[in-house]
């Protein structure tokens, strides 16, 4: 996404959560919610979703060819690189030899209308579209598969968001600070 504009009335990304009164909270939301669209041999390289988010994509019109790798899989044999490998090459160059060393783990999907694909924190994944494609998907956060993992990728990736995110996680969920779960994790 390109647009960098931080327009302050849009109360959309103004919130925390989307029940709260935006001019209450002085924090803005990353975007997490997209509609996605592209051509035939277009996609999204390799790569993991950020701040420790799981996401769900569904596909309105067209295909998208998604594989997806568990977060144990050495990143560097798997062809994940910064910049990202366009997913055309990827599939072209790289596609064989990680499936021969992965195959076994590596989820492949073909994605059609109507059809959703959830990927869990911290799975690597790219999707090619097979066709003209028109999608939506929106990211979130839970404490699922750990806090830890959730709130070091906060804290790395949006240090200063981390910081009014823990306050609101103490003042809304208190009960976990209380029993000392999200302590001992965080």
């Amino acid at each position: 996404d390109d647009d960098d504009d931080d327009d302050d009335d849009d109360d959309e990304n103004a919130s925390i959560d989307d029940d709260d009164d935006a001019s209450t909270i002085d924090i803005h939301r990353p975007p997490y919610r997209w509609i996605l669209m592209g051509p035939e041999r277009s996609g999204t390289g390799l790569h993991v979703d950020p701040l420790g988010t799981h996401a769900w994509v569904t596909v309105v019109e067209g295909l998208k060819r998604w594989v997806l790798f568990p977060p144990t899989v050495d990143k560097a044999k798997i062809g994940m690189q910064d910049p990202q490998i366009p997913s055309a090459i990827w599939f072209h160059r790289w596609y064989a030899k990680v499936m021969d060393m992965y195959g076994d783990v590596a989820i492949e999907v073909v994605q059609r209308p109507g059809e959703t694909v959830y990927v869990p924190a911290g799975w690597p994944h790219l999707v090619l579209n097979l066709d003209r494609t028109v999608a939506l998907t929106e990211n979130y956060a839970t404490e699922y598969p750990t806090w830890r993992r959730l709130t070091d990728s906060v804290k790395k990736e949006e240090p200063q968001m981390f910081e009014v995110w823990m306050k609101e996680i103490q003042k809304r969920r208190p009960e976990l600070f209380a029993s000392g779960t999200f302590l001992s994790s965080a």
